[in-house]
């Protein structure tokens, strides 16, 4: 059987059993976007490579691909691993965790398998750095989710719709891409990072980001006991 081996560089997303010992990775990396790979015995007390895939964490890999076949080939084995960054306070810190959940899951939800994003991953790589070393978890956050929004081509409106007193959700309806090229009052959300984030602007940005996913973000509903 012919194999094909590739590289890449990426933040672990999400790990489910898989079989006896396995695990299925799910990984957001720099190269080719969401990708999902298999850890083989990653789940056995002697597995060498455990250490590495903590989840969070960003790695560099490789993985073996069978030759593809019609209907698709088997699930990629990552055969090689290093650790660039161990984000350990995650596992350390409920309420930063619960942060990075609300993250991960929107980002999980707005990124399509395999669409390669660069901006988006040097915004995922940023917040993890930023949650860290930050004491307003829910202004880290709600930086990445409009990072995130803009690097996908939604820039959020709401700022500037909030000041000029209009309904953003409203205008929207259509074409979201359109339209938010077409507002000129819209301004670039990073300009106001020093701007106190206020329940009004929370709530549009939730409502903002339901409405381009089509679904809520159900880990928002841990940070009510947090906040």
């Amino acid at each position: 059987m012919d194999f094909m081996y590739q590289k890449y560089t990426g933040i672990i997303l999400k790990k489910h059993p898989f079989g006896e010992a396995d695990e299925l990775l799910t990984v957001y990396t720099r190269e080719a976007g969401k990708i999902r790979c298999k850890a083989v015995s990653n789940r056995k007390p002697t597995s060498k490579l455990a250490g590495h895939l903590q989840s969070l964490n960003e790695i560099e890999f490789e993985v073996a691909s069978a030759a593809a076949r019609r209907g698709g080939g088997p699930l990629p084995v990552l055969i090689s691993v290093r650790a660039l960054s161990i984000n350990s306070y995650l596992r350390q810190n409920l309420r930063k965790f619960a942060f990075a959940l609300v993250g991960i899951e929107t980002l999980y939800r707005l990124m399509g398998d395999r669409e390669e994003n660069g901006p988006a991953y040097d915004e995922l790589r940023n917040f993890l750095k930023n949650l860290g070393e930050s004491a307003d978890e829910n202004l880290a956050v709600r930086e990445f989710q409009l990072g995130l929004l803009a690097a996908s081509g939604y820039a959020f409106p709401g700022i500037g719709v909030i000041a000029s007193g209009s309904n953003s959700i409203a205008s929207l309806r259509g074409n979201p891409k359109q339209s938010l090229n077409n507002k000129k009052e819209i301004a670039s959300p990073f300009e106001y990072k020093g701007l106190a984030m206020t329940k009004e602007l929370e709530n549009e940005i939730d409502r903002f980001i339901d409405y381009v996913l089509e679904r809520e973000i159900k880990s928002a509903k841990m940070l009510d006991s947090l906040i």
